[in-house]
Protein backbone atom coordinates (compact mmCIF):
# COMPACT_ATOMS: atom_id res chain seq x y z
CA UNK A 1 0.00 0.00 0.00
CA UNK A 2 0.96 3.14 -0.88
CA UNK A 3 1.82 6.58 1.36
CA UNK A 4 0.56 10.01 0.57
CA UNK A 5 4.31 11.13 -0.31
CA UNK A 6 4.19 7.80 -2.60
CA UNK A 7 0.90 8.62 -4.36
CA UNK A 8 2.26 11.89 -4.65
CA UNK A 9 5.42 11.07 -6.05
CA UNK A 10 3.90 8.75 -8.79
CA UNK A 11 1.30 11.42 -9.48
CA UNK A 12 4.09 14.29 -10.13
CA UNK A 13 5.75 11.52 -12.65
CA UNK A 14 2.78 10.71 -13.91
CA UNK A 15 1.04 14.36 -14.73
CA UNK A 16 3.67 17.05 -13.87
CA UNK A 17 7.24 15.10 -15.06
CA UNK A 18 5.99 14.56 -18.24
CA UNK A 19 5.85 18.61 -19.33
CA UNK A 20 8.83 19.60 -17.85
CA UNK A 21 11.09 19.95 -20.71
CA UNK A 22 8.47 21.82 -22.11
CA UNK A 23 7.81 24.26 -19.54
CA UNK A 24 12.10 24.06 -19.19
CA UNK A 25 12.13 25.60 -22.36
CA UNK A 26 10.07 27.81 -21.81
CA UNK A 27 11.61 29.51 -18.71
CA UNK A 28 14.62 29.24 -20.27
CA UNK A 29 13.89 32.71 -22.38
CA UNK A 30 13.36 34.60 -19.24
CA UNK A 31 17.02 36.45 -18.36
CA UNK A 32 18.67 36.00 -15.06
CA UNK A 33 16.31 33.20 -13.84
CA UNK A 34 17.71 29.43 -12.22
CA UNK A 35 15.32 27.34 -14.41
CA UNK A 36 16.31 24.76 -11.99
CA UNK A 37 15.77 26.16 -9.21
CA UNK A 38 12.35 27.42 -10.67
CA UNK A 39 11.18 24.23 -11.20
CA UNK A 40 12.21 22.64 -8.05
CA UNK A 41 10.04 25.40 -6.60
CA UNK A 42 7.39 24.69 -8.74
CA UNK A 43 7.54 20.92 -7.24
CA UNK A 44 7.59 21.59 -4.29
CA UNK A 45 4.67 23.99 -4.29
CA UNK A 46 2.10 21.26 -6.56
CA UNK A 47 3.30 18.47 -4.17
CA UNK A 48 1.99 20.64 -1.19
CA UNK A 49 -1.44 21.71 -3.28
CA UNK A 50 -4.55 19.47 -3.03
CA UNK A 51 -2.98 17.75 -6.03
CA UNK A 52 -5.63 14.86 -6.84
CA UNK A 53 -8.21 18.19 -7.51
CA UNK A 54 -6.04 19.49 -10.68
CA UNK A 55 -7.68 19.07 -13.55
CA UNK A 56 -5.21 21.24 -15.67
CA UNK A 57 -1.68 19.35 -14.80
CA UNK A 58 0.29 21.17 -17.49
CA UNK A 59 -1.56 24.81 -17.14
CA UNK A 60 -1.12 24.65 -13.34
CA UNK A 61 2.54 23.95 -13.60
CA UNK A 62 3.21 26.67 -15.88
CA UNK A 63 0.91 29.32 -14.45
CA UNK A 64 2.81 28.16 -10.60
CA UNK A 65 6.62 28.69 -12.60
CA UNK A 66 5.19 31.88 -14.45
CA UNK A 67 4.46 33.10 -10.53
CA UNK A 68 7.52 31.69 -9.50
CA UNK A 69 9.37 34.15 -12.31
CA UNK A 70 6.96 37.19 -11.32
CA UNK A 71 8.03 37.11 -7.64
CA UNK A 72 11.80 36.41 -8.79
CA UNK A 73 11.76 39.79 -10.77
CA UNK A 74 9.69 41.69 -8.23
CA UNK A 75 12.54 41.08 -5.42
CA UNK A 76 14.98 42.40 -8.48
CA UNK A 77 15.76 45.90 -8.49
CA UNK A 78 15.80 45.93 -12.59
CA UNK A 79 13.90 43.42 -14.65
CA UNK A 80 14.39 43.84 -18.48
CA UNK A 81 11.20 44.68 -20.59
CA UNK A 82 11.49 41.70 -22.35
CA UNK A 83 11.08 39.39 -19.68
CA UNK A 84 7.56 41.53 -18.52
CA UNK A 85 6.33 40.81 -22.15
CA UNK A 86 7.31 37.22 -22.08
CA UNK A 87 5.70 36.57 -18.92
CA UNK A 88 2.25 38.33 -20.71
CA UNK A 89 2.85 36.00 -23.31
CA UNK A 90 3.64 32.92 -21.36
CA UNK A 91 0.09 31.49 -20.71
CA UNK A 92 -1.33 28.06 -21.70
CA UNK A 93 -4.81 27.94 -22.66
CA UNK A 94 -7.19 26.16 -20.31
CA UNK A 95 -8.48 22.67 -21.86
CA UNK A 96 -11.71 22.82 -20.43
CA UNK A 97 -14.41 23.22 -22.81
CA UNK A 98 -16.75 26.17 -23.28
CA UNK A 99 -19.94 26.59 -22.50
CA UNK A 100 -21.14 26.22 -25.67
CA UNK A 101 -19.21 22.94 -26.21
CA UNK A 102 -20.71 21.57 -23.61
CA UNK A 103 -24.16 22.53 -24.65
CA UNK A 104 -23.90 21.09 -28.26
CA UNK A 105 -22.04 17.45 -26.93
CA UNK A 106 -25.33 17.41 -24.15
CA UNK A 107 -27.57 18.05 -28.01
CA UNK A 108 -25.58 15.57 -29.92
CA UNK A 109 -25.37 13.06 -27.11
CA UNK A 110 -29.52 13.41 -26.72
CA UNK A 111 -30.05 12.97 -30.23
CA UNK A 112 -27.84 9.79 -30.59
CA UNK A 113 -29.91 8.46 -27.88
CA UNK A 114 -33.06 9.10 -29.44
CA UNK A 115 -32.11 7.81 -32.64
CA UNK A 116 -30.17 4.81 -31.38
CA UNK A 117 -33.52 3.85 -29.72
CA UNK A 118 -35.29 3.73 -33.11
CA UNK A 119 -32.97 1.13 -34.13
CA UNK A 120 -34.41 -2.45 -34.01
CA UNK A 121 -33.66 -4.67 -31.23
CA UNK A 122 -31.62 -7.01 -32.09
CA UNK A 123 -29.66 -4.17 -34.37
CA UNK A 124 -29.31 -1.41 -31.20
CA UNK A 125 -28.20 -4.19 -28.95
CA UNK A 126 -25.22 -4.94 -31.55
CA UNK A 127 -24.37 -1.38 -32.38
CA UNK A 128 -23.88 -0.51 -28.57
CA UNK A 129 -22.10 -3.72 -27.86
CA UNK A 130 -19.39 -3.25 -31.00
CA UNK A 131 -19.69 0.86 -30.76
CA UNK A 132 -20.42 1.71 -27.33
CA UNK A 133 -19.01 -1.10 -24.86
CA UNK A 134 -15.73 -2.06 -27.85
CA UNK A 135 -16.41 -5.39 -27.97
CA UNK A 136 -15.20 -7.41 -31.08
CA UNK A 137 -17.48 -9.26 -33.52
CA UNK A 138 -16.67 -12.65 -32.55
CA UNK A 139 -17.49 -11.49 -28.86
CA UNK A 140 -20.61 -9.71 -30.26
CA UNK A 141 -21.94 -12.75 -32.11
CA UNK A 142 -20.85 -15.27 -28.79
CA UNK A 143 -22.47 -12.80 -26.51
CA UNK A 144 -26.38 -12.90 -28.85
CA UNK A 145 -25.73 -16.62 -29.51
CA UNK A 146 -25.68 -15.37 -33.13
CA UNK A 147 -23.42 -15.55 -35.95
CA UNK A 148 -20.55 -13.13 -37.03
CA UNK A 149 -22.39 -12.48 -40.35
CA UNK A 150 -25.42 -11.06 -38.54
CA UNK A 151 -23.48 -9.00 -36.52
CA UNK A 152 -21.57 -7.56 -39.42
CA UNK A 153 -25.21 -6.67 -41.32
CA UNK A 154 -26.76 -5.91 -38.34
CA UNK A 155 -24.41 -2.95 -37.45
CA UNK A 156 -24.47 -2.10 -41.29
CA UNK A 157 -28.16 -1.77 -40.65
CA UNK A 158 -27.61 0.81 -37.93
CA UNK A 159 -24.57 2.82 -39.16
CA UNK A 160 -26.87 3.51 -42.47
CA UNK A 161 -29.94 4.06 -40.35
CA UNK A 162 -27.90 6.53 -37.76
CA UNK A 163 -26.37 8.53 -41.07
CA UNK A 164 -29.56 8.74 -42.67
CA UNK A 165 -30.96 10.26 -39.11
CA UNK A 166 -28.13 12.48 -39.04
CA UNK A 167 -28.55 13.63 -42.72
CA UNK A 168 -32.34 14.35 -42.15
CA UNK A 169 -31.06 16.59 -38.89
CA UNK A 170 -29.18 18.75 -40.68
CA UNK A 171 -31.81 19.28 -43.24
CA UNK A 172 -34.52 20.34 -40.86
CA UNK A 173 -31.75 22.57 -39.39
CA UNK A 174 -31.00 24.39 -43.10
CA UNK A 175 -34.72 24.87 -43.16
CA UNK A 176 -35.29 26.41 -39.82
CA UNK A 177 -32.55 28.43 -41.05
CA UNK A 178 -34.10 30.05 -44.09
CA UNK A 179 -37.26 30.03 -42.26
CA UNK A 180 -35.83 31.86 -39.21
CA UNK A 181 -37.29 36.08 -40.11
CA UNK A 182 -34.21 38.11 -41.12
CA UNK A 183 -33.95 41.41 -39.28
CA UNK A 184 -34.88 44.84 -40.63
CA UNK A 185 -31.27 46.37 -40.57
CA UNK A 186 -29.99 43.41 -42.48
CA UNK A 187 -31.84 43.78 -45.86
CA UNK A 188 -30.37 46.19 -48.48
CA UNK A 189 -32.56 48.98 -48.71
CA UNK A 190 -34.12 49.81 -52.48
CA UNK A 191 -33.67 53.51 -52.90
Amino acid sequence: MFNNADQCSIWLATHILPHENHIRSRLRRYEDIDTDDIIHEAYVTIAEADWPGITNPQAYFMSICRNLVMQHYRRARVVPVTSLALIQADTVPDAMPSAEQVVHARQEMRFLEKAIAKLPARCRDIFILRRARGLSQRECATQLNISENIVEKQLARALIFLSKEYSESEREMIVDEERRPRLAHSRKRQP
